[in-house]
């Protein structure tokens, strides 16, 4: 069995793409053609969903990447990140909408409580149809950059304010996503020439040239072996040759689109698995090999974002013998 890396998706048919909505050339005519092709495709067709969830959510609103591995540790500080499978990416949104008469919040707390947890459904707040070729690939936005539509929600909560004005978040969660096509999480050729090549660039870059905004929080532990014998006083040693591994929180702050999407290719790209150099300044200069295992993405205001991403030091450098 050979697997094509360009085509390892879930093709499960959902309810909210009807093939009866989708007929004729211009359209992908089934949920599987549409998840194959129009990622691919630098034309992208005519696609609708029944009943999206087009509401649009308000400034605040986070996104988190997380790459699932396990951790085996050896001597000598050495440890080896063993992917948990396949589908080991989880992408979740944590959608706040602020402000909303009762007769919005009516219809997003219905549409949810329709779905009750485990129905997917799709997040999309512009349609296809309608878009000129050139904004077309507008369509496959959640929350732009994202290309990330099918989801389902785990967590609702809302506050009365006062007198018609609520408050609602809402966790959606994707877990479709694989080490194989994790570029299309941000990807599609249908996008301008522009963006790819930004994602191109940064996909393939094997150090972070983008630096962080101050402060910047550095976390140095010794490895030590703590010794006691009888009732003396504990003695501690070196616990082998790699005994001080950094930790560094990395915040960039209010940054615009294109830095962002340059931060996403880099940090995706990786998987929580694949190293790279990063160097530090002063204090102590110095270039090191780190791994993420972990995005945290703030819309704050339109083309303003914050980025968090916690990255550790490791011994060895990590490559992956293909990148898809």
């Amino acid at each position: 069995m050979t697997l094509d890396l360009k085509n390892f998706w879930n093709l499960d048919e959902r309810d909210f793409y009807q093939n009866s909505n989708n007929q004729g050339a211009d359209y992908y005519n089934s949920y599987s053609s549409f998840v194959k092709n129009s990622k691919t495709d630098q034309t992208l067709k005519n696609f609708k969903y029944s009943n999206p969830f087009s509401f649009i959510p308000s400034y605040g609103s986070t996104v988190n990447i997380a790459f699932v591995s396990d951790v085996n540790k050896y001597g000598n500080s050495y440890f080896l990140m063993e992917p948990r499978g396949l589908n080991r990416l989880i992408f979740s949104l944590d959608l706040n909408f602020e402000n909303r008469s009762d007769d919005e919040s009516d219809l997003i707390i219905k549409y949810i409580n329709e779905r009750e947890g485990a129905l997917h459904f799709p997040f999309q707040t512009l349609e296809r149809v309608g878009l000129s070729q050139q904004d077309a690939y507008k369509s496959l936005y959640s929350m732009k950059p994202y290309m990330v539509q099918d989801f389902t929600c785990s967590k609702i909560s809302s506050s009365n304010n006062y007198v018609n004005n609520n408050s609602i978040n809402l966790q959606f969660d994707n877990t479709l996503y694989s080490q194989l096509n994790s570029k299309q999480i941000i990807y599609s050729e249908s996008l301008p020439s522009e963006s790819k090549n930004i994602i191109e660039e940064y996909w393939n870059k094997g150090e972070l040239d983008i630096q962080p905004s101050y402060s910047l929080d550095r976390e140095e532990i010794y490895a030590l072996k703590n010794i006691q014998l009888g009732s003396s006083r504990t003695f501690k040693e070196k616990n082998g040759i790699n005994n001080k591994l950094v930790s560094i929180d990395l915040k960039f702050n209010a940054i615009k689109d294109d830095v962002l999407l340059k931060l996403l290719a880099f940090f995706i790209s990786k998987q929580g698995f694949e190293t790279f150099q990063f160097q530090l300044e002063k204090p102590e200069k110095r270039k090191l090999n780190f791994y993420c295992s972990e995005i945290n993405h703030t819309f704050l205001y339109m083309d303003s974002h914050d980025l968090n991403v916690r990255i550790n030091e490791v011994p060895v450098r990590r490559r992956f013998f293909h990148k898809p």
